[in-house]
């Protein structure tokens, strides 16, 4: 590291399905980089794919993309089991890395990429996406000022519907993908922005979590992410929670509670973050991004809209003007600028201490891993679990 970078930056996207596009889309927007090639693993999928987006190049070679000096950065947006083997594969290779949550399966294989982009000394970032919502920036702000007082409460959820029926299928539910789903998919989000948010650690959770679909229809020949109706299929019993209800126990004293569900009728991405101080209180809905409510005892409830201000710079395309809603995709380009912007300058990676980096780090990605750890055990145990500390790993 140290060297500043002369000309776009080159990406490499890894995977094909439903999130690469909003990858390649993300990292056009951002202005440091051009998306070179696209490597998925069903030549016709991957091409047609490549075609749409007007990747230059496509190619089922992932081993000879790794390869290719010319690469700068490497996204992996595949399926949950093959992060690890791909992750360090890239970093491996002298590339810097963007993975998909969640960074792992398990606690070791998180640790192992944490050590990896360590050791390689190149900047590794995970998808959060939700720290790129400008009014989750601002919240974010207002706590670190005070203007809440002493976080002391939050409580919110995820809800969506995607899976509410036994004919619903997802490559998610397979149990070689992770023995969590809901919580690995996105409760991991709602515990990375609280933390995010609020600037206080989870120490432990207590979880309580339920299957309600216990055997779904999964087609014999399915081509891509999402089931499509037709054609024969089989039965499976699922081994992963629908839903999860999750208390936290956080530092300073701080408590929230959570509702993660894929099965809640007409929820599609409702998530909701509510945090009370000894001053005031604070909430952000996802479906209505631009907003922050913020309310007090002896005080009139106020909405505080997104002004030019809360946009992020960048040599890309800019943050919208006020008035103008980011949604999610926009959320992933400014989540991501700052990764590319570090590669750029030639600045050096943050290593595990990931709260000096201005983007998500494999560090983050690992406590998040090691939060549905520790539902698990919750949940088997019916007890409090503690959030592990990061593993060494030599």
């Amino acid at each position: 590291m140290g060297k500043v970078m002369s000309g776009p930056l080159r990406t490499a996207v890894v995977g094909a399905g439903f999130v690469a596009p909003f990858h390649v889309d993300a990292v056009r927007r951002g202005g440091y980089a051009e998306v070179a090639v696209l490597v998925g693993n069903r030549a016709a999928h991957v091409e047609e794919k490549a075609r749409a987006l007007g990747v230059p190049r496509w190619t089922t070679d992932i081993a000879g993309v790794l390869a290719d000096g010319s690469i700068d950065a490497v996204h992996v947006c595949t399926p949950n089991a093959t992060h690890v083997e791909l992750g360090l594969a890239a970093l491996e290779a002298g590339h810097h890395v963007v993975l998909e949550k969640p960074l792992a399966l398990d606690g070791e294989g998180a640790s192992r990429l944490v050590a990896a982009a360590r050791d390689a000394g190149r900047h590794a970032a995970v998808s959060f996406t939700y720290r790129g919502y400008p009014m989750v920036r601002r919240a974010r702000e207002l706590v670190a000022a005070g203007e809440l007082g002493d976080p002391r409460l939050a409580h919110g959820g995820y809800l969506q519907d995607w899976l509410l029926q036994a004919t619903d299928w997802n490559w998610r539910i397979d149990p070689a993908q992770g023995r969590s789903r809901a919580v690995a998919d996105i409760g991991s989000h709602w515990f990375d922005t609280l933390e995010f948010v609020s600037g206080r650690r989870v120490e432990a959770v207590f979880a309580d979590l339920a299957t309600f679909v216990g055997v779904r229809q999964r087609p014999v020949e399915a081509v891509d992410a999402f089931a499509s109706a037709g054609g024969p299929v089989e039965r499976v019993v699922v081994a992963s929670e629908d839903a999860a209800t999750l208390a936290f126990r956080l530092s300073g004293g701080m408590r929230a509670t959570c509702l993660v569900s894929q099965v809640s009728p007409g929820r599609k991405n409702a998530f909701t973050l509510e945090l009370a101080g000894s001053l005031r209180s604070l909430a952000w809905a996802q479906e209505e991004p631009e907003r922050l409510w913020l309310g007090a005892r002896h005080e009139t409830s106020r909405l505080i809209v997104r002004e030019p201000a809360d946009g992020m710079a960048g040599p890309g395309v800019p943050s919208l003007p006020a008035g103008h809603p980011e949604g999610w995709a926009g959320a992933l380009r400014d989540v991501l600028r700052p990764f590319y912007r570090a590669i750029a300058s030639g600045e050096p990676p943050p290593g595990d201490a990931s709260a000096l980096a201005d983007y998500p780090t494999f560090a983050d990605g690992a406590r998040a891993v090691a939060f549905v750890d520790a539902v698990l055990e919750s949940d088997r145990t019916g007890t409090w679990v503690p959030i592990a500390p990061l593993r060494p790993t030599a």
